[in-house]
């Protein structure tokens, strides 16, 4: 009977906290780059969430990060923020997706810092996290973080 009894209690535990994070959930994502040259731009994972898919990768020599986004008529409006530390400070990029923009849009976010048409690459960077925000046509809100191991 105690063991019933504990199961019963697991069960519920376990019931209660699925319930309680529904649309958060966490990504530990590492990069394949293994070419030594760094012109390669190898896919860093792919998820799907509540219709819309997010398809993060490292652009070329790995300047920055390629996002794809798919599905975005599940969507009425994607926002997402890029945010990273590069030489002990604070940097970070932030846009938005809507269904007008097609079935499948892809954002180039380079790490740099651009002004009047120059930009300049940001080095030794750490702390990466990727947040995606998703207002479904449902009414609901998902939001999917991914933290990215540089």
């Amino acid at each position: 009977m105690k063991k019933i009894g504990i199961s019963i209690v697991l069960l519920l535990v376990t019931l209660v906290a699925t319930l309680s994070f529904p649309n958060v959930s966490y990504a530990k994502l590492l990069p394949r780059y293994k070419n030594a040259g760094g012109s390669s731009s190898a896919p860093v994972s792919a998820k799907s969430y509540a219709g819309v898919s997010v398809s993060p990768s490292f652009m070329s020599g790995r300047g920055g990060l390629k996002v794809v986004f798919g599905n975005v008529k599940n969507a009425k409006k994607v926002s997402y923020t890029l945010v990273y530390e590069t030489n002990g400070k604070q940097e970070g990029v932030s846009g938005s997706v809507s269904p007008s923009d097609g079935p499948a849009v892809t954002r180039n976010l380079q790490f740099a810092t651009c002004s009047s048409g120059t930009c300049v690459n940001h080095g030794k960077i750490s702390n990466m996290q990727f947040t995606v925000t998703s207002e479904l046509t449902s009414g609901k809100t998902s939001i999917k973080k991914y933290r990215i191991k540089v």
